[in-house]
């Protein structure tokens, strides 16, 4: 199986046979592979899985995943540091191992009693000569919708439009490229405590890891495991864990 480094082609390792290339190696292939890292913190456990896709979006493939026993949580929050690194290092350990990858970054999940959720409505005029709806528009108008007020303590992980409005009609999905003065939008604010953001942070970072992102577990089952069809007609997820339920 040939193998790339960056001088050169590894034609076999046993024995050792690499064949040079004057200004380096383009490696098309491992170039266009993307590379994802999950880190689930739970009551019970906790788990690692690497998985990677090619940047067309293509299906994902598990290539890593690891798990251990975790007694440093309760529903969800940090109460003991030392005991939740040793918990992510096992379950990264064990990922690293079955990808034969070392793991730099992850996207954290968190579940827990102190996530909380609230609506909120964005509005802007749309900007441009021409009045068509771009990208930029819609960053705004979701920016605008997080104005709304959080206490000090609380911390904001995500903010998920549910619905545009553009110039009075209302129910519009995707607002991109459609014509209008005033777009509006309709979203939904999930905010977790500061305090046991913190703790989780302190821990990942203990274990030696970056946090590429830190996503609410109940929301990340869901894009998961339902449909687009599901979605679409409206649906009641609920994920059961040891030590918390979250309803979506």
């Amino acid at each position: 199986m040939v193998r790339y480094r960056p001088d050169a082609l590894i034609i076999s390792d046993n024995p050792p046979v690499y064949l040079y290339v004057p200004g380096g190696v383009p490696a098309p292939v491992l170039s266009r592979r993307k590379r994802a890292v999950g880190l689930d913190l739970g009551t019970s456990r906790v788990a690692v899985v690497i998985a990677e896709s090619d940047e067309s979006n293509g299906p994902v493939s598990i290539i890593g995943v690891g798990e251990s026993l975790s007694d440093g949580l309760r529903k969800g929050v940090v109460v003991n540091l030392d005991k939740t690194i040793a918990a992510i290092q096992a379950a990264a350990v064990a990922a690293e191992r079955m990808a034969g990858q070392r793991i730099e970054t992850v996207v954290v999940s968190l579940g827990g009693t102190h996530l909380w959720s609230q609506n909120s409505m964005g509005v802007v005029a749309v900007a441009g000569g021409d009045r068509e709806i771009g990208d930029d528009d819609v960053q705004r108008v979701v920016e605008a919708s997080r104005a709304v007020s959080v206490a000090s303590d609380r911390q904001v992980i995500h903010v998920i439009p549910r619905a545009y409005t553009v110039d009075g009609q209302e129910g519009v999905r995707d607002a991109i490229g459609m014509m209008g003065h005033r777009l509006e939008v309709e979203t939904n604010i999930i905010t977790g405590a500061q305090t046991a953001l913190q703790n989780v942070i302190k821990c990942v970072h203990g274990a030696g890891f970056d946090i590429e992102d830190v996503v609410c577990a109940g929301l990340a089952a869901g894009e998961g495991v339902l449909t687009l069809q599901e979605i679409d007609l409206g649906v009641c997820l609920v994920d059961i864990g040891a030590g918390t339920t979250s309803v979506v």
